[in-house]
């Protein structure tokens, strides 16, 4: 099942538009969104988008369900996470020149900081899996307590 706040073929092609590139010879313009004339195609982007959308919720886990306000900016920072990582993902799985690493490596770095950015959405609102380790805490030991008793 997709999730409601997954990115649109048109929300990832604008940050890779010349995979959005017809073609088509007759159709020389990039079209801004994935198309069965792209590459890679609606379906190959739709596939990305959808491991890209299962990647974030492996990280951080489910999204809040209220209040309204922690929904609308968990899901925004989680679209955007999405977003720049297909991205990346589709650079790096359809170069089409030898200067696409360095654009993957940006898409990447764009990809992180977008994650990172929602950690902290989330720890705002106190949501999603927000930590790697578990906190304990107990009291602190006794003065008396590293003292030999014999």
């Amino acid at each position: 099942m997709a999730e409601s706040w997954a990115p649109s073929l048109a929300d990832v092609g604008r940050h890779v538009p010349s995979h959005t590139r017809s073609t088509d010879p007759a159709d020389d313009g990039e079209l801004g969104t994935f198309t069965p004339n792209t590459t890679p195609t609606d379906a190959q982007a739709a596939d990305t988008i959808d491991a890209a959308v299962n990647t974030i919720l492996a990280q951080v886990g489910p999204m809040p369900t209220s209040p309204p306000i922690a929904v609308q900016q968990c899901t925004a920072a989680a679209r955007s996470a999405a977003e720049w990582q297909a991205a990346a993902d589709i650079e790096l799985q359809y170069p089409t020149r030898p200067g696409d690493v360095q654009v993957w490596d940006q898409l990447s770095q764009r990809a992180f900081e977008a994650l990172t950015a929602l950690h902290e959405v989330l720890i705002e609102f106190g949501a999603g899996d927000i930590s790697e380790f578990p906190v304990w805490s107990m009291p602190l030991p006794v003065a008396w307590g590293d003292q030999e008793i014999f």
